[in-house]
């Protein structure tokens, strides 16, 4: 493994990564134990809305209440962001869900991320190596066998639900790229805070349009998930992958990547009792197979990050608890983030 930063105890580490791990992988089964009882942008808005307050109150309680301010240009970046990654990253995956989508399957399909921030970073002039582009291919074809085999064995899986869980990674890429090129606040707490606030907004709206009616009308499970994606999901897990991100290298901080859709697949099955057969075994054992390609190919041993040296200056593009968990990062300064063991606010980002 990795040299750690000096301070990092391996029971931290290992906690750090287990937590990182379930919550996320955890977070699809969640979203399918509230999304059978309240119509699903409804509510994504409550459980954004409530991570925003969350959110929030730790930014204040660190820095005052001046530490929510943002500038004019960040707003437009957090709004663009809070749309794409979280609003409707989340949303789209939720309402596949709703539509019949397993959500071990749906896990999957987000698995496929990295492949289109690689097709995307080939559309903008990118020459990435041909590792990375075989991961490409390779998702790809895992995706066509989960979609064809399940047909060809009597365990179809709705299209319409399939192509809205893409529309979701699609959304997801998006946002992340954009993000890489967008100015955004100095804190990421102060990130996720507005990029939630954004997304409740968002879903509000689309729960609208899409006729939904306002109703908490959750049975006491309901609950339990609801405040599950809000507390473990969207607080405990961010709060864990930030420290990740500040203690350990970026190639182990990523392998949460391809472990997520795995715990999620199995949640499904042994939960909700979702089918595991050949569809998924075999297409989502290729998906992963491809994210763990594009993953190693992306960890250039050049790269200093990648050689040891503990990630101080990587963040999370996007907020901590949407369902892709293939997610992007981008390079900041290393004063970007609270300084470890402290809740100094941070002063510069990128």
């Amino acid at each position: 493994m990795p040299p750690l930063a000096p301070e990092t105890s391996r029971t931290t580490l290992l906690a750090a990564l287990v937590t990182v791990w379930v919550l996320w992988g955890s977070v699809y089964l969640a979203i399918r134990i509230v999304v059978d009882e309240v119509d699903p942008f409804q509510a994504m808005a409550q459980r954004f809305a409530a991570a925003a307050l969350i959110l929030a109150a730790i930014v204040v309680v660190r820095r005052g209440a001046r530490g929510l301010r943002v500038s004019r240009r960040e707003v437009g970046a957090l709004v663009a962001t809070g749309v794409l990654l979280v609003g409707l990253g989340n949303g789209l995956q939720a309402l596949a869900q709703v539509r019949g989508l397993p959500s071990g399957v749906a896990a999957l399909v987000v698995a496929t991320v990295p492949a289109w921030a690689v097709l995307l970073r080939v559309a903008t002039g990118e020459r990435p190596s041909s590792m990375t582009l075989a991961g490409v291919a390779v998702g790809f074809l895992g995706l066509a066998v989960l979609v064809l085999l399940g047909h060809g064995v009597g365990e179809a899986l709705p299209i319409g639900a399939v192509l809205l869980c893409l529309g979701s990674s699609i959304s997801w890429t998006l946002g992340s790229f954009l993000a890489g090129t967008l100015a955004l606040p100095d804190d990421l707490f102060v990130v996720a805070t507005y990029q939630q606030l954004v997304a409740a907004c968002c879903s509000s709206l689309l729960a609208f349009g899409h006729g939904e009616r306002f109703s908490v009308d959750y049975s006491v499970g309901g609950w339990a998930a609801l405040a599950y994606l809000v507390v473990a999901c969207s607080i405990v897990s961010f709060v864990a992958f930030a420290w990740l991100l500040t203690h350990v290298p970026l190639s182990l901080t990523a392998t949460h990547a391809y472990v997520n859709p795995v715990v999620a697949v199995l949640l499904g099955w042994a939960i909700l009792a979702e089918p595991l057969g050949a569809p998924v075994l075999v297409g989502g054992g290729i998906v992963v197979s491809a994210v763990v390609l594009i993953v190693t190919a992306e960890r250039r041993p050049s790269d200093p990050l990648s050689e040891g040296a503990p990630v101080t200056a990587i963040t999370p593009v996007g907020e901590a608890n949407a369902p892709s968990e293939g997610r992007n990062y981008r390079i900041v300064r290393p004063q970007s983030l609270p300084r470890a063991g402290t809740d100094e606010p941070c002063r510069s980002h990128e």
